[in-house]
């Protein structure tokens, strides 16, 4: 009998430990919840209730700071300096930022055709010179000193002072000072197609046409070289005023670019902007735009 009861009283204990379990795995079988309690007493006693849908608040405020676009620098306005319309690209103007490189490398090239043509021709003026004008011909021939020395004595500083001497009385050829290749290259070439002074030097100048001849084919053909030469040179630069040009107008339209967008960001503060014009002595003046970038 007391095995009995023994047995029965296990029998009970078990069941009574069981009930528990069972009942801890039926809660466990439940979805998952987020229930927030304020202590752990309130969290045996109170009921369990759904949670609550998470809110969300929004700040345009924030979505504003985070979208804020970098302040304008003033690296375009260098661009522009260094190379038209790059400036202009760099800040999303990119037809006539276009526009302006292509009017700078026309610039350069033109330049380039030119200025070569121009330094080809100069050789090649300069050659003829050399082969159709002699020194010792001119000392010789010229009539300040046919008519004032003899043989033998006719040199150039007889003929500087025979020049120096009739200088300024109007008498033909006259007098122009005689200038060296190795002192001055440019006005030496210059002065020999140029002026009459230096006519008796050419092949083709006769020294006993009576009156003297003022003119020479070949002096006609050097002069005509040398023209064709200083005209290439001549166009060689005004392709570099499209550059000058080119850059001017790109930098002032980038300096007002980033002008207004540096004020647009301040709030309408973006510094200051003046035309003006300026006299430069008699008849001359300037036209300068002056932008101040806070």
């Amino acid at each position: 009998m007391q095995v009995c009861r023994f047995a029965a009283a296990l029998v009970l204990f078990s069941g009574a430990v069981a009930a528990p379990l069972c009942a801890a795995r039926a809660q466990d079988a439940l979805p998952p919840m987020l229930v927030a309690h304020s202590t752990s007493a309130g969290a045996a006693h109170e009921p369990l209730t759904a949670p609550q849908p998470a809110r969300f608040s929004f700040d345009p405020a924030m979505v504003a700071s985070a979208d804020a676009a970098p302040k304008q620098n003033y690296l375009p306005v260098l661009y522009s300096l260094l190379i038209p319309g790059t400036g202009e690209i760099s800040m999303g103007y990119y037809g006539r930022g276009i526009a302006l490189v292509a009017a700078e490398i026309l610039a350069w090239t033109g330049y380039a055709v030119y200025h070569s043509d121009g330094m080809d021709q100069r050789d090649a003026y300069e050659s003829f010179a050399d082969t159709y004008w002699n020194m010792d011909k001119w000392i010789d021939d010229h009539p300040c000193n046919v008519e004032q020395y003899g043989d033998g004595t006719r040199t150039l500083e007889n003929l500087e002072l025979c020049g120096q001497g009739g200088s300024g009385s109007g008498a033909w050829p006259g007098y122009v000072p005689y200038v060296s290749r190795d002192e001055d290259k440019q006005h030496y070439y210059e002065n020999l197609g140029k002026y009459d002074w230096y006519i008796s030097g050419w092949s083709d100048w006769d020294p006993s046409a009576d009156p003297y001849l003022e003119d020479t084919a070949l002096r006609d053909q050097y002069r005509a070289m040398r023209g064709e030469s200083n005209d290439s040179l001549d166009k060689a630069n005004e392709f570099i005023w499209i550059s000058v040009v080119a850059r001017a107008f790109s930098l002032a339209e980038t300096a007002i670019i980033v002008h207004n967008r540096r004020g647009a960001q301040d709030g309408g503060e973006g510094g200051g902007m003046a035309l003006r014009a300026r006299p430069r002595g008699l008849d001359g003046g300037e036209l300068a735009l002056e932008v101040r970038f806070k």
